[in-house]
């Protein structure tokens, strides 16, 4: 015969615990009793929790909630876990792009040089290339049974000293360790001291503004300027266009309708109709119709025609041209001096001239003022800007003297510099040395014009 239940018999209230195997929460499902059986009381939760091992961020507040208003039959978060917190990752923020656009370059106010193309990136010894974040440790958790859930520590940033780099004294930002130019090679940046252009100056690479040295295979083509902070090397010609070093000039072949200037050495094959400034030595084979300022000494096989102004000695070979082109080399800075004296001396004949009028001018309107009792505003103005005039030139010339002054004590000290003509100086030539001028009327051969000991312009044979 079948046993019958009785379905009044009373059931006590249950707690069913559930928890995942990381113990990172408790979830609880609290039944209430029926027909008179026990109800669940708090006790019997946290009773429930620990045979579980939960033990830790039990969320009692909850908990009681549930019990006191009867929220049965739900399943709530008892208990959670401090979860640990990773460390954040290092990184590395360059402050140039990796690719190198080349592209016309647009000024501040909206115009495009399509002669300047960005191909060079300078950057000075201690600059930033990149900062680097260090990475975070991160914060260690615990579970819902009291034990310890440990965070990963962050990783470093990746990131490689490339040649002419550095580390900064801090260790957070990766630096130039040089001056050069920033380049992106072999995954990493690096800076070079050197920049080589492979072909040709031209519209394909633009104009070269490097604090360091250049190095250009090919010419540089018309219209181009090529400027070093270093020293410049051209393996071609240089044709219609301009060199500035800081450092050097070295041109293999030669310069045509070019304008070169250095502080250093200026060394070429040729130059033709182009101006030429070196604080240092001038070489070259030849020099055609050219105006130069040479520092110290200047060598060549021929200087034929133009303006040579050589703070040292010269020798060449030829002086002038067969065709009597005019050819003048000034020795020594004395001859620059006399000749500043003298654009001194014209300069205080203007201003004297000037003051003579302001003179007049104020004589004449102070009569009339005194005349009409008063003068009309524009010629008050004209007063006050002529007694204005008288005295910034009389402080002028005063300073204008002064300098003469000193002028006439260097000019005392005679300079004993030399032009040397190995080969023909040719008529139409002429050689300035201190205030002495040497004009050569005749085809002369093998000539050396230097100042004697008493300063007396003299023609030697060589």
């Amino acid at each position: 015969m079948a046993v019958q239940n009785n379905v009044n018999n009373p059931v006590d209230g249950e707690v069913i615990i559930s928890v995942p195997p990381n113990f990172s929460v408790a979830y609880v499902t609290i039944y209430p009793a029926q027909n008179g059986g026990k109800d669940v009381t708090y006790d019997d939760v946290i009773s429930a929790l620990a045979v579980k091992g939960v033990k830790y961020n039990i969320n009692e507040a909850l908990i009681r909630s549930v019990i006191e208003n009867k929220e049965f039959d739900k399943e709530i978060r008892a208990a959670e876990a401090d979860m640990p917190v990773d460390g954040k990752n290092g990184t590395v923020t360059y402050k140039y792009d990796k690719e190198q656009v080349i592209a016309p370059q647009e000024d501040e106010k909206g115009f495009v040089d399509y002669k300047n193309l960005g191909l060079i990136r300078n950057i000075h010894e201690n600059d930033e290339i990149a900062v680097i974040t260090l990475p975070e440790e991160g914060k260690d958790g615990k579970d819902i049974r009291g034990v310890a859930m440990k965070a990963a520590p962050g990783k470093p940033a990746p990131y490689t000293i490339g040649t002419g780099t550095k580390l900064s004294d801090n260790g957070l930002k990766i630096v130039a360790a040089i001056d050069g130019h920033v380049c992106y090679r072999d995954k990493t940046f690096c800076v070079e001291p050197v920049v080589t252009i492979k072909g040709d100056v031209d519209v394909s690479v633009g104009n070269i503004d490097f604090l360091g040295d250049v190095v250009i295979k090919g010419e540089v083509m018309e219209g181009f300027t090529v400027t070093a902070g270093k020293d410049v090397t051209i393996g071609g010609n240089v044709t219609n266009a301009q060199i500035r070093a800081g450092g050097s000039i070295t041109i293999k072949k030669g310069a045509i309708n070019s304008k070169l200037t250095a502080h250093g050495n200026i060394n070429c094959q040729f130059c033709e109709y182009s101006d030429i400034s070196t604080d240092s030595d001038l070489h070259a084979q030849s020099f055609v119709i050219c105006n130069v300022y040479c520092g110290g000494n200047l060598t060549a096989k021929g200087v034929n025609g133009g303006r040579y102004t050589v703070l040292g000695n010269t020798e060449t070979t030829y002086l002038g041209t067969k065709n009597y082109a005019a050819t003048e080399i000034t020795a020594g800075d004395n001859a620059m001096l006399a000749k500043e004296k003298t654009d001194l001396l014209n300069r205080i004949t203007e201003l004297e001239s000037t003051i003579l009028r302001c003179e007049q001018i104020a004589e004449f309107l102070t009569a009339k003022r005194k005349e009409l009792k008063r003068l009309p505003e524009e010629k008050e103005e004209l007063l006050g800007s002529a007694i204005k005039t008288k005295f910034s030139s009389q402080n002028e010339i005063k300073q204008h003297r002064k300098r003469i002054a000193s002028i006439d004590e260097s000019l005392n000290e005679k300079q004993h510099c030399y032009v040397s003509v190995k080969g023909i100086a040719y008529p139409n030539s002429k050689v300035i040395i201190n205030e002495e001028v040497k004009k050569f009327e005749t085809e002369t051969p093998r000539v050396k014009i230097y100042l004697d000991d008493e300063g007396q312009l003299t023609t030697g044979v060589i």
